[in-house]
């Protein structure tokens, strides 16, 4: 984008130090001018994750907290949130408690709300909707909060909430970017205006990946751009796959199918952070600027969630020949437990382990004790109540005998939480080999008592949809009752919904 290229002001920094837990504390930033928006910007905050762990239970909101302090501490006109504020479609009864009391603690208050709103027809759904909720006489808002739903928290059951339309009527925060014809989307902005500054805000709430791509591809898909478009920031947030998965290519969206005038677009769903602006290749050999937060809290112990998190503040400011110039500060996370993930093969040690358990189990716990102690070193700020790391060691152990990774973690847990040297000793080991082809004279009985192969990264649907492949490739009999669509659709829905 022309205008984005010209931002001279545009910046990146780490603004450290100091954990927060409860209080309205934070690090102060100047307060934004009369003539300066400026937004908050966090995703994939997936509030009620491992609720059912006593030592992991807070996480979530901890690192939500985070946020809010951050917000208000910068004075921030709004936050802005990329979707799966949940971490379940049906949250418990304990996380809405939880999360309605923290929203209003922090967006409820006296400090006047400087956004005027010139366009919300996104905003909410037919029967409950188009306006904001700083503009309701019974409220007062101090910090209003713009969020799209993700795959977590989707609409689903009768009459298509979410439970983000309750906190949207409660009046806490403003629910756009839900579509009500999922084979015609229509994506309207919210408009806003303060100073001389005017945004038009893009949301696209999370469809399935293959819907989405095939709406764009046969031109069901519609922007209705505000206008004049010079006059507009145009900023979008989106919550779909952005790299591809499988290997029919159809499963996430790629930045070219987006239109070309977007100045910049805030990327959900990806937990890995690359909160950076990167530019990528738009529709019609135009160029857009993405930036992915990543989540706030691990979900999963893999690579990408090892990656140190982080939140933003966006400013966008009118420059002196009319260009939109922005400011984009990275703010690292620091209410976030430390994850350290490594991977090993016990055969190209050296010196290498004795081929036996108690060589393997030696070797193991000097390498964990050793991951241990560098998130110590890389995490100084952490919290004394998320000072147990979660640690994964993948281990190559072709040649070499398994450990029980419950039974060896124990090493690892106190008799108390607190006297607990890591946070999941149960799971820090995930063991894997190569694996070889099956013989024909394999019997049935040495194929059971074979280690069952380890597949990472790979969903369910991916694994239904290559099995269905392999069936109309081999000239197997192919589906009588149901299509491809509808067996994945099902899928789908019983995997990830409860």
């Amino acid at each position: 984008s022309e205008m984005l290229s010209n931002s001279a002001m545009e910046a990146q920094e780490s603004m450290g130090a100091g954990a927060w837990l409860g209080g309205g504390g934070g690090i102060r930033m100047a307060p934004p001018s009369k003539d300066v928006m400026r937004i908050f910007i966090s995703t994939d905050n997936h509030l009620g994750h491992a609720e059912d762990n006593e030592m992991r239970q807070d996480d979530s909101f901890l690192a939500m907290e985070e946020v809010f302090q951050r917000a208000t501490g910068c004075e921030a006109d709004f936050l802005l949130l990329g979707g799966d504020l949940f971490d379940k479609n049906k949250p418990s009864r304990n996380t809405m408690v939880k999360s309605v009391k923290m929203f209003k603690k922090y967006c409820l208050g006296e400090r006047p709300v400087a956004l005027q709103p010139l366009a919300l027809d996104s905003i909410g759904d037919k029967h409950h909707g188009g306006f904001v909720n700083y503009e309701d006489p019974c409220m007062n808002v101090s910090l209003p909060v713009f969020i799209i739903h993700g795959n977590h928290d989707d609409p689903a059951g009768k009459g298509s909430y979410s439970a983000l339309d309750v906190l949207w009527n409660a009046g806490l925060v403003n629910y756009f970017g839900k579509q009500q014809d999922v084979e015609n989307v229509v994506i309207r902005p919210i408009c806003l205006k303060k100073g001389n500054v005017k945004i038009a805000l893009y949301g696209l709430g999370n469809m399935r990946d293959d819907r989405l791509y095939q709406n764009f591809c046969n031109h069901r898909v519609k922007f209705e751009r505000a206008e004049p478009k010079e006059e507009y920031f145009h900023l979008m947030v989106i919550h779909q796959n952005r790299f591809q998965r499988s290997q029919q290519g159809k499963d996430y969206i790629p930045a070219n199918l987006l239109p070309e005038w977007l100045h910049a677009i805030i990327w959900g769903h990806e937990h890995e952070c690359r909160i950076d602006f990167e530019s990528e290749p738009s529709a019609n050999n135009g160029t857009v600027r993405i930036s992915q937060p990543g989540s706030s809290v691990q979900t999963s112990l893999v690579a990408a969630e090892s990656i140190p998190k982080h939140m933003a503040v966006l400013d966008i400011r009118l420059g002196k020949h009319g260009e939109y110039q922005t400011k984009h500060v990275k703010i690292r996370h620091q209410n976030v437990r430390p994850f350290i993930y490594e991977e090993c093969n016990l055969s190209l040690q050296d010196p290498k382990p004795k081929q036996n358990e108690e060589g393997v189990k030696a070797f193991l716990v000097e390498k964990i004790e050793q991951m241990i102690q560098r998130a110590k070193e890389n995490n100084p700020d952490t919290p004394e109540c998320l000072r147990q790391p979660l640690i994964r060691l993948k281990v190559e152990y072709t040649d070499y005998p398994m450990l029980h990774p419950r039974g060896f973690g124990q090493i690892f847990a106190g008799k108390t939480l607190s006297n607990w040297k890591v946070a999941n000793p149960s799971d820090m080991l995930l063991f894997w080999r190569k694996s070889k082809r099956l013989k024909q004279e394999e019997t049935s009985s040495q194929r059971q008592n074979r280690p069952v192969e380890i597949l990472e990264g790979v969903d369910m649907n991916t694994l239904i949809e290559e099995e269905l492949e392999n069936m109309e490739k081999s000239k197997k009999s192919g589906l009588q009752l149901l299509s491809r669509n509808e067996i994945l659709s099902a899928v789908y829905e019983f995997v990830y919904k409860d």
